[in-house]
């Protein structure tokens, strides 16, 4: 797990620059860093230099990689990065965990490859080396890598199938830079600071991020999960985007002929293998438990699978009783004879901290519910525990959401099934109870009816409402479940949810791991028939039954959903009564071309004086939100 950074320069690699980019991470990787150089011409070996400044005794490289490392598995030097093979043909910086990486070293020892490290970054680039790109296909992780091939004179990047781990990239006055984080692009090699409207829209009317390869900046990319990129030293330079990956769904009627029995067997041995390999690692790992299903089942089936292993947890308490979920995490914990760590998130902590929060994230984020993940990873990192194993994407897998049954139902209907009655019935007794309101529901809404949830409406310049068509797909039921589950999968949820999860666990220097995102499990559960995830009103069916035994039964058959959450409300009117009233009481916002100065002050009044009518506190604080994002990292 680390920090990457790259320049491809014809002119010259800038060494200081890179060093800059490269360090500005350290967060990510707090163990150890490199620098790698390579001159134009495939016959010339490059110049690697580990854990010291300076730049390379070559004149003029044209390529550069950069690494901060996070030591996970192979503590020894031997891990360092960049790394390269013996004769320095193949060169790699590496972000991630090839989590299947024992079973792809033991199929290339047969094909006569030997090894000299224990590393997941050594099995990468002998991957390479025997199958070309394809290697790709072989993978089974989370990573975002750049590495080098001297023959080819390519640049070769990738990120994981959905996007676990964030891969930048720009192309600016005929150079390419890429990094972890933005701020490595618009800091480290000085891009311009350009809010990008697009974005910025879609953001303030439908609290979508991260659904393109689009970024808040504009003309600074992310290379989409399941993509692959390659830079060749042509002149101007050569760069090729593709897809090496994509989830692919079954016929409908094929998905619905299949054996309940066998469906949930088969579900239940994917399950576990994915949290088995999830616990490989050479330093302690522990869970980040929140009390639902989800974090609760990889608790209860990690525990099952290192019985001898000291058990740590970490959860976010909230005082509220509507929020509260320290019964369910007692219950998990009591079960697994877990080490407990319980946080407190509060009001004044995330106003004090949220310039830092933001800084990280390098975006605007929608919530903030935000901060409670930001506290578990603190505490993670305060009991040097390194990695969190995580319940993220089983809602978007096992259809969790509310929505859902709601789509299902939809669906029923639309088809003549006669047993959507049954279902909604069951559904009154079993279903899900969770806190969904109206405002969250409206970016399922048609256009037309959106216009009284519209955050631009209210607080937005004049015009700029109009400016864009929507440009997401229909958020709506879709023509199937599996459908509706691929956008979230790729589009609408989970690259967003990853994103924050990402940016708070590498600020504190946490590796977080999900068995639910492993591409195997997940191609099989979004194929399955929607009445094996929907099942007598209850949600997440699948992953109960494989459960049964093996977690607390109150848990196991919670109906009530939460989450990392925070009383949003609150936070907001003690927030911007106080120690924020900067962000909403001037008669200038730095984003004047999106935001109406006098319209925010009109409306976070109303808010504050809570007159009816007045905005959600979730939209109010989109647009508080960009504006923070906009001085923390100074956009014009």
């Amino acid at each position: 797990m680390c920090g990457i950074a790259g320049i491809v320069a014809l002119d010259g690699v800038d060494a200081q620059m890179l060093t800059s980019m490269t360090h500005l991470v350290s967060h990510r990787g707090p163990d150890g860093f490199g620098f790698a150089y390579f001159p134009q011409g495939s016959e010339y070996r490059g110049e690697i230099i580990h854990n010291q400044d300076g730049g390379p005794v070559m004149q003029r490289p044209v390529v550069g990689l950069g690494s901060r490392r996070l030591a996970i598995l192979d503590l020894s030097e031997h891990g360092n990065m960049p790394m390269q093979v013996e004769d320095g043909a193949l060169c790699v910086t590496y972000n991630g965990e090839i989590y299947n990486y024992r079973e792809v070293r033991t199929e290339l020892e047969k094909c006569g490859y030997d090894f000299r490290t224990g590393t997941d970054t050594e099995v990468l680039l002998r991957a390479y080396q025997h199958w070309g790109k394809d290697c790709l296909q072989h993978f089974n992780g989370m990573f975002a890598f750049a590495l080098w091939d001297r023959s080819r004179q390519t640049l070769f990047c990738a990120r994981d199938r959905f996007g676990v781990k964030p891969f930048y990239y720009a192309l600016h006055e005929g150079r390419f830079y890429l990094g972890s984080e933005i701020k490595q692009l618009v800091h480290g090699a000085q891009l311009p600071r350009t809010a990008n409207p697009r974005v910025v829209h879609q953001f303030l009317e439908r609290s979508t991020t991260d659904y393109s390869n689009e970024t808040f900046f504009e003309n600074i990319y992310q290379l989409p999960g399941g993509h692959a990129l390659t830079v060749r030293l042509n002149y101007p330079l050569e760069i090729s985007v593709w897809k090496y990956w994509e989830l692919m769904l079954r016929p409908v009627e094929e998905s619905a002929e299949q054996d309940g029995e066998a469906i949930c067997e088969e579900f239940k041995q994917l399950w576990q293998d994915a949290v088995k390999l999830r616990l490989r690692s050479d330093v302690p790992v522990g869970v980040s438990l929140s009390g639902g299903i989800d974090s609760s089942a990889v608790t209860c089936e990690a525990r099952r699978l290192s019985p001898q292993q000291e058990f740590h947890t970490f959860s976010s308490c909230i005082e509220d009783p509507s929020m509260d979920e320290r019964r369910y995490i007692a219950s998990v914990g009591k079960a697994i004879d877990a080490v407990q760590h319980l946080v407190y998130p509060l009001s004044p902590d995330f106003w004090a901290n949220i310039d830092t929060v933001m800084y990280h994230q390098d975006e605007p984020f929608p919530s903030g519910g935000i901060y409670a993940q930001w506290c578990v990873m603190a505490e993670a990192r305060k009991q040097n525990i390194p990695v969190l194993l995580g319940g993220q994407g089983g809602d978007e897998a096992l259809c969790g959401y509310q929505k859902y049954r709601y789509f299902y139902l939809w669906d029923m209907a639309r088809r003549g099934d006669l047993g959507v009655v049954r279902e909604a019935l069951l559904s009154l007794r079993n279903g899900t109870r969770s806190s969904w309101q109206m405002s969250d529901a409206s970016r399922y809404f048609p256009a037309p009816f959106r216009n009284s949830f519209s955050v631009l409406e209210r607080v937005g310049v004049p015009g700029f409402k109009d400016s864009f068509e929507d440009q997401l797909l229909n958020l709506g039921a879709m023509g199937s479940i599996p459908e509706r589950q691929k956008m979230d999968l790729t589009l609408s949820s989970i690259p967003a949810l990853l994103h924050l999860e990402d940016r708070n666990a590498m600020a504190h220097s946490i590796e977080t791991r999900l068995p639910l995102m492993d591409y195997k499990l997940l191609e099989f559960a979004v194929n399955c028939p929607a009445k094996f995830k929907l099942h007598d009103g209850w949600s997440k069916w699948l992953l109960r039954e494989a459960m049964k035994g093996a977690m607390p039964e109150d848990v196991r058959l919670r109906k009530s959903k939460l989450g990392f959450d925070v009383p949003q409300k609150g936070w907001m009117v003690e927030g911007l009564s106080n120690g924020r009233r900067d962000v909403w009481a001037g008669s200038k916002l730095r984003m004047e071309r999106f935001l109406d100065a006098r319209r925010v002050l009109r409306e976070t009044q109303r808010f504050l004086n809570a007159d009816r009518g007045a905005m959600p506190a979730d939209f109010l604080f989109r647009a508080i939100s960009l504006e923070i994002w906009a001085r923390v990292h100074n956009v014009n």
